[in-house]
């Protein structure tokens, strides 16, 4: 029995010593195991403790050979400061535990923040993205009647030239110019015009088709590209429903307002082949027509030599 005693101390201490040091830098699976062998190791140096205590109270339960007394005492002292040891032990791996789990709680608190900045980055990014649409969307359209403004037309009849180029189609533009719309302004004020100016975008908005563009060029003027177009006398009937649509009263809460319109077309490549060339062109041909009883003018070379009329 004596050599039991010390042979199981023995362990005790072994493995308390042995597995409490360098606690701090060993995974946290590890320090759960070592407290769980910890405690073990103190319920069996206990378990001896309480075999000797039998044996200095003569339990009847102990069988013989019967060791000395001072053996007994010997043993029982040296099982108590295993006991203590593998307390001691135990008490320094669970405030590793402690320290341990507070560190993953620490670190489960930074994750959490780190989504919560990471989400506040993604919503404003997603407003400064937004914030930027809107931004191109005002830098390339009319505020009054939202239509395609001029820049955001150059940049499309840029695009179709070389389009049409490619594919060898026909391209017209058309330049729009409300007749004498200052009379209108000085009538009925600002406010009717600028009335008569929506309703007008949204009657000529009507009459194009998705790949095609209507656009503000610029007070009463109004400019349109219209893409792979196959008979010009088709562009002049299009031109020609929208002088008469355009004519139509407009009715303001019971104020009638008459306005009319005068286009001129050039067309692509007949007319020229540039952006620059066009537009000489178009303009040229609609100021032409305003000196004829035509409302719409195709672009042609004679009207070169013709004075400018009004």
């Amino acid at each position: 029995m004596d050599n039991e005693i010390k042979a199981s101390a023995n362990k005790a201490s072994a493995n308390t010593v042995d597995d409490s040091v360098s606690t701090k830098t060993i995974p946290l699976k590890n320090v759960l195991d070592q407290s769980e062998e910890i405690k073990e190791n103190m319920e069996a140096a206990a378990e001896q403790l309480g075999s000797v205590n039998a044996v200095l109270t003569n339990d009847g339960k102990v069988t013989p050979p019967f060791p000395t007394i001072e053996q007994v005492i010997a043993q029982n002292e040296e099982a108590e400061k295993k006991v203590v040891k593998a307390a001691e032990d135990l008490h320094q791996v669970n405030n590793e535990l402690t320290k341990q789990v507070t560190e993953r709680i620490d670190i489960e608190s930074e994750l959490r923040q780190t989504k919560q900045d990471l989400f506040k980055v993604r919503t404003d990014l997603s407003k400064s993205q937004a914030k930027e649409k809107d931004a191109l969307y005002i830098a390339l359209h009319d505020p009054l009647t939202g239509l395609p403004n001029r820049l955001l037309l150059e940049q499309r009849l840029e695009h179709g030239l070389i389009q049409s180029k490619r594919h060898g189609w026909k391209l017209a533009l058309m330049f729009i110019d409300l007749d004498k719309f200052k009379n209108i302004n000085d009538s009925y004020g600002h406010d009717i015009g600028d009335q008569v100016l929506l309703t007008v975008a949204k009657r000529l908005q009507d009459f194009v088709r998705g790949e095609d563009i209507m656009s503000r060029w610029g007070g009463d003027e109004f400019s349109c590209v219209l893409l792979d177009i196959k008979l010009e006398d088709e562009v002049i009937n299009l031109a020609k429903k929208m002088v008469a649509r355009i004519s139509e009263d407009c009715d303001f809460d019971g104020t009638i307002v008459s306005v009319s319109a005068t286009i001129g077309i050039a067309i692509c490549p007949r007319d020229g082949e540039t952006a620059d060339i066009l537009f000489k062109k178009v303009d040229r041909a609609m100021y032409r027509s305003k000196g004829t009883s035509e409302n719409v003018m195709l672009f042609d070379e004679s009207i070169l030599d013709a004075p400018d009329m009004e």
